[in-house]
């Protein structure tokens, strides 16, 4: 084959194919993607300013906890285009530090991690549109509507300098800007954390210890290792029986609870038909079981299709008090030790200071015992049947679950290459014959064909990975907070991946498939000269994020429909009224980030290839920032506490752009300079640039990653609490846990039996924080910017659990459930809370009832009310202290944690 000059070949290819099969069609396919984009987003927003104040419970949850959004939302006509954009620009009176002092740290990071993208993204509009436009229109490729503003347009290899340069300073400008971000963070993270009322928390002076080994696995020989710094140990034990019987029982108790408030229900409705036949009737004097039609008393199955039928309230008044009083046996087995433990512990130290000590240990001993270590775990987000794996154990159910992640990743190619194929899809009707029909489909049509269509597809595929992700993630992460993490990072190699890069060059490949088809030889430098065409994709991506996105998160179009029609035709119990009620909807961080993080690199790497989707970026990110700082000022709490760490691993992440765009830029300098000696000077320019990055990536990592995993000890040292270490435990007032005060006063000096990373002298170790480049790095670290920020307005809600109960296994400390049901006119509910107490169940018919329609109704003013009973009734007969129970603890309150 003769050698083919690109840039000529591109400009022949682009005179003869001015027609519809070879024409660009990038202007069309970003209207076509656009207008009914735009529309969407135009609706979403007008329902939503329609529905904001008669669902306010969907559109303001939160408005009625925090006095600040109250007061704002009083005084502020929200209902209205005005006043909601009133709410959300008011900066001054509802600044983002708002959502970090009555929301979450994560909720804040989130918002912070949106500034982060619009300010990249619109720097780089300031950096490189003055300079590439004029380069790339000028360029004299031949290239037709927006493919001019791209680096394709380029015929003469001497103006890849511009790009060049440019590249050189925005990359590094990125790299910057994510470095300091990260720093901040620490300082953020340091300040939060240090702050008293987080720092006197369960949480903050407790840590998570794996892979005990035999002869530390007893509380005594745990407390002798770590010597006087230990207030209290809980160990893991192995409770999987016990949780089958506690599903169960929870099972058969919502059964029954079921049961019953139908069977009022069907007594009320027979009521109400009697005294429209006789009005004037007494019928309310009736005995309650007249209005029982014993042929519809409830019944249930014992096992699906062949099982046993049984009457479902008689049955569970016989089963649920066998299944309490065996639970409570073995809770009670359980809670004294008399069961088998597995390698892993939960010890509270004496403050937050002794536990980051101990937490550290990790990062210096060599050893696999004692490892892995998590401190500030919350107790609801234990996975607690992956504690007993070792440390070998965990390691290989990972590489399992990641290979089967990557085989999938793998296998997703064709259907993603499909996508990209799309994007340029008119481009392959010159060679495919049975493709013809596609020249005769009006512009309007092909538009939405090339632009809309692979978005939308794209965007219904991705939506079925994540929850793959977390499914395999469960299988070996010990906390949910770990799952998150692991799930963050397999769905940005997916995203990456199978969103950015198998589309970017099937897209590329489809534009140049005829030329390719005439010349294989010349494959290479078409792809190179073409990869810039399917910028037109993601600019696509971008409006459909950007705006269809943002209008889709504030109507929130899932939430009202749960809380709205599902919840009519679901909720038939007042429980699960209340449950739904006291909810507050959460993100999942592992599946969230990286949309966006990907959305990040798509930026940078076409910031110099095709400046155009930088300002694209810049739009679509701002209005995503707005719909979710609405949603975290009124809407959303946080399920999981992730501390700031999804946020940091998006950061890092992010750099991926800044790599991508530098070796994308390497590969067609290189060929170009192939066909001139002039490309040899701006590959050699990114080259260097490629090297300075990593080296300066590398150094970065080695000396803040020991800030990013935990708080320096200098300062937890020097951290001045109300909290006094000597005043003992709450909850733990009498005699002692381990008897008398033993566990605060094991002498100093005490040497441990077997724990390889804790000093000789039985006592933690001094500050050692990171490296010397940590320690040059932190002076430029200053949390006490912070500090006004998280000062006297910060307030986390107060944990739900009992201290004393707190690491056990749910399982080991659930109390007996109570029957909640609606009080009836008839008297039915009366006669059924009488029978239950008889039965030795708790029930109570309070603050629910049927109105004069028979519709179930409860008492949503009274949600405090509710609460107490709920909590007091399941300690009457529970079989230990309640950790939670079935009230939602922390999550109406915002999930701030423990």
């Amino acid at each position: 084959m003769d050698t083919v000059d690109m840039h000529s070949f591109s400009r022949r290819q682009n005179s003869a194919g001015s027609n519809r099969g070879g024409g660009s069609n990038s202007l069309s396919g970003i209207i076509s993607t656009l207008v009914p984009v735009f529309i969407v987003f135009a609706v979403c927003l007008g329902l939503f300013l329609l529905l904001r104040m008669k669902f306010e419970k969907v559109y303001q949850p939160r408005a009625e906890q925090q006095p600040v959004l109250k007061e704002k939302k009083r005084r502020t006509p929200a209902g209205s285009v005005k006043g909601f954009f009133a709410t959300v620009f008011d900066h001054k009176g509802l600044p983002d530090t708002l959502v970090l002092e009555r929301n979450s740290l994560d909720g804040y990071l989130f918002l912070r991690f949106f500034k982060v993208l619009i300010v990249m993204s619109f720097v780089g509009c300031c950096i490189t549109w003055p300079i590439l436009f004029p380069v790339n229109i000028t360029g004299g490729a031949g290239q037709q509507q927006l493919d001019k503003l791209s680096f394709s347009n380029i015929s003469n290899p001497i103006r890849y300098y511009a790009h060049a340069l440019v590249a050189f300073v925005y990359l590094g400008f990125v790299l910057l800007l994510i470095a300091r971000e990260r720093m901040n963070f620490i300082g953020l993270r340091q300040a939060y954390f240090l702050n008293s009322l987080r720092a006197e928390r369960l949480t903050s002076r407790t840590v998570l210890f794996m892979s005990i080994p035999k002869d530390l696995l007893s509380e005594q020989a745990l407390i002798k290792a770590f010597g006087r710094h230990v207030r209290k140990v809980w160990m893991a034990t192995d409770a999987k029986d016990l949780e089958d019987k506690v599903d169960d029982r929870s099972k058969l108790h919502m059964k029954v609870e079921a049961a019953q408030v139908k069977l009022s229900k069907q007594a009320n409705a027979a009521r109400i038909k009697a005294e429209k036949k006789n009005p004037g009737s007494q019928t309310d004097r009736r005995d309650p079981n007249h209005w029982i039609d014993n042929k519809k008393r409830p019944t249930h199955k014992l096992k699906p299709l062949i099982g046993k039928k049984v009457d479902t309230i008689n049955y569970g008044r016989e089963e649920i008090p066998r299944l309490n009083k065996e639970i409570a046996h073995e809770q009670r087995a359980h809670q004294t030790g008399a069961v088998q433990f597995v390698s892993a512990a939960f010890i509270e130290f004496t403050s937050q200071d002794a536990a980051q000590r101990a937490y550290q240990l990790a990062q210096k001993s060599k050893k696999k015992t004692m490892r892995p270590r998590y401190i500030d775990v919350q107790p609801d987000e234990i996975l607690w049947k992956n504690l007993k794996s070792s440390y070998a154990q965990r390691k290989i159910k990972i590489a399992i679950a990641t290979a089967i992640m990557y085989a999938i990743i793998f296998f997703w190619t064709p259907i993603t290459a499909f996508i990209g194929a799309l994007t340029n899809i008119n481009y392959l009707t010159n060679k495919v014959p049975f493709l013809s029909f596609i020249n005769d489909i009006p512009s309007s049509i092909l538009g939405v064909v090339t632009g809309l269509l692979p978005t939308l597809i794209l965007a219904l595929c991705v939506i079925l990975f994540p929850i793959i992700c977390r499914l395999l993630a469960k299988q070996a992460e010990p906390t949910l907070s770990a799952v998150e993490l692991k799930t963050q990072h397999w769905y940005f190699v997916f995203q990456v991946i199978q969103v950015f890069l198998i589309p970017t060059f099937s897209s590329g490949a489809a534009a140049v498939t005829t030329q390719i088809v005439n010349n294989p030889g010349s494959a290479p430098s078409l792809l190179a000269s073409n990869l810039p065409k399917a910028s037109n994709f993601y600019i696509s991506y971008f409006i459909l994020y950007g705006l269809a996105q943002a209008g889709m998160q504030l109507l929130n179009i899932v939430a009202l429909l749960l809380f709205v029609v599902l919840g009519t035709f679901l909720d038939k119990t007042p429980r699960k009224m209340y449950n739904r009620w006291i909810t507050l909807a959460g993100l999942g961080w592992g599946s969230e980030y990286p949309k966006w993080t990907n959305l990040g690199v798509i930026a940078i790497a076409y910031s110099c290839i095709a400046p155009l989707v930088l300002g694209f970026a810049t739009i679509g990110f701002t209005f995503l920032y707005i719909a979710f700082r609405y949603k975290w000022l009124f809407v959303l709490g946080n399920k999981i506490d992730m501390k700031g760490e999804a946020f940091a691993r998006a950061l890092k992440q992010l750099r991926t752009g800044v790599y991508l765009a530098t070796v994308c830029l390497i590969g067609l300098f290189g060929i170009a300079t192939g066909e001139s000696p002039a490309g040899s000077g701006p590959l050699a320019i990114m080259i260097v640039f490629l090297v300075l990055a990593a080296i300066f990536n590398a150094l970065l990592d080695r000396a803040l990653a020991p800030l990013e995993q935990g708080l320096p000890l200098d300062l937890t040292s020097t951290a001045t609490h109300d909290y006094d270490e000597r005043k003992p435990a709450p909850g733990v007032g009498q005699p002692d846990y381990y008897g008398g005060n033993a566990h605060l006063n094991v002498p100093h000096n005490v040497t441990p039996r077997a724990a390889d990373d804790v000093e000789a002298n039985g006592s933690l170790p001094q500050d050692k924080t990171g490296n010397k480049l940590t320690q040059r790095i932190r002076p430029y670290i200053d949390s006490h910017f912070y500090k006004p920020n998280i000062g006297r307005t910060f307030h986390l809600p107060e944990p739900d659990y009992e201290y004393a109960d707190a690491y056990y296994n749910p399982a080991v400390v659930a109390d007996a459930p109570f029957l909640w049901i609606a009080r009836d006119p008839c008297g039915v509910s009366n006669m059924l809370v009488r029978d239950n107490e008889a039965a030795g169940l708790s029930s109570s018919d309070q603050f629910a009832w049927f109105d004069e329609k028979n519709k179930l109704r409860w008492d949503d003013a009274a949600v405090g009310k509710v609460t107490t009973m709920i909590q007091d009734k399941q300690s009457l007969t529970g079989a230990g202290a309640s950790a939670g129970g079935e009230t939602g603890g922390g999550t109406h309150a915002g999930g701030g944690g423990y």
